[in-house]
C-alpha cells in the first residue's frame, strides 16, 4: 500500500507538471506531402511490451521532462514479518527524500526527471488466458540533481561513488549500512546524493513491488540490473556521488516553509 501511495504521489507530480503547461492553439494548416515528410512527433504516453526469462513486461512511459523541488517523508515500503527476509520491519525505510535545494544556482535548486514509467510484470506459465500479475516497478529513465536522503534500511541494489571513501555499495534485504571494501558506514550517514554527472543523468532508478524474484530488462545503454527480490526493492547504481558521509541533509525551500 505504501508503494502505491508513493507511486500515486509521483504520478500526481507528473500530472501537475503537465497541467502547468499552457496550451497554444492555432488554426489548422494543410501540409503538402513534402512538408509532411519533414515532420516527426512523439505522443505523451507510450506503451510497449517485452519478454525476458519467461516473463512478460508491459511498460507505460510518460514522455515528459520534469523539474521539481519536493520533499517526501517517511517512505516505508514492504512492511511485514518474514524470517527469510531478516524478520520484522520494512524492506525500504527512508525518513526523508528531498528533490532539490534552496542554495546554489537555479539548476541546483531543482531535480530534472525524464520519462517516468510504470512497468507491470506478468507470468504466463498457466497458458493463454491465465496470465498472472506478479508485480510492478516505478522508475525514471533519467534523473539529475541534488537528492537529499535520510535512509534507515534499503532492500535493493545501491551504489554510490563516495569520492575518498571509494565506491559504496549495498545489495540485499534490509541493509542498514553501505560499504567500500571492508569499511562500512551506516546508511544514515549518507546525507544525500548528486544524481548524474558530466556523462549524463543517472539512468537506473526504480522501485519494484514483487511476489517473486524478477530479472528486469536493462535500461538503454545499461547492463542488466541485479535480480530484484520479492517484496519492495530499490535499484539505483548509475552515476551517483555522495554529497557527504556525515548525515548532513541539504537545505531545501519546501523544508524551510514546512518548519514555518
Amino acid at each position: 500500500m505504501h508503494l502505491f501511495r508513493t507511486g500515486l504521489l509521483l504520478l500526481i507530480l507528473v500530472s501537475a507538471a503537465e497541467l502547468c503547461i499552457t496550451p497554444a492553439w492555432a488554426k489548422p494548416v494543410a501540409l503538402s506531402d513534402s512538408e509532411l515528410a519533414e515532420v516527426s512527433g512523439q505522443g505523451l504516453i507510450n506503451v510497449s511490451n517485452s519478454s525476458l526469462n519467461g516473463l512478460d513486461f508491459s511498460t507505460i512511459t510518460f514522455n515528459s521532462d520534469i523539474t521539481l523541488n519536493a520533499n517526501l517523508h517517511n517512505i516505508v515500503l514492504g512492511q511485514y514479518t518474514n524470517t527469510a527476509n531478516n524478520g520484522s520491519g520494512a524492506d525500504i525505510n527512508i525518513s526523508l527524500m528531498q528533490f532539490g535545494t534552496s542554495a546554489g544556482t537555479v539548476a541546483q535548486q531543482t531535480v530534472s526527471i525524464s520519462n517516468p514509467y510504470i512497468e507491470f510484470v506478468y507470468n504466463n506459465a498457466g497458458g493463454p488466458g491465465n496470465s498472472q500479475v506478479i508485480g510492478m516497478r516505478l522508475g525514471f529513465e533519467g534523473i539529475s540533481g541534488n537528492v537529499g536522503l535520510l535512509m534507515n534500511t534499503v532492500s535493493g541494489s545501491l551504489q554510490i561513488d563516495g569520492g575518498t571513501a571509494g565506491i559504496l555499495t549495498s545489495n540485499g534485504y534490509r541493509a542498514d549500512n553501505i560499504c567500500a571494501g571492508t569499511t562500512c558506514i551506516p546508511l544514515t550517514q549518507i546525507g544525500g546524493v548528486v544524481a548524474g554527472n558530466a556523462s549524463g543523468p543517472s539512468r537506473d532508478f526504480w522501485i519494484s513491488m514483487l511476489s517473486q524474484a524478477v530479472q528486469f530488462p536493462a535500461q538503454p545503454g545499461m547492463t542488466q540490473p541485479n535480480l530484484a527480490q520479492t517484496g519492495a526493492w530499490m535499484n539505483w547504481t548509475d552515476r551517483l556521488t555522495a554529497q557527504n558521509t556525515a548525515g548532513a541533509i541539504q537545505a531545501n525551500m519546501l523544508a524551510q516553509l514546512r518548519r514555518h
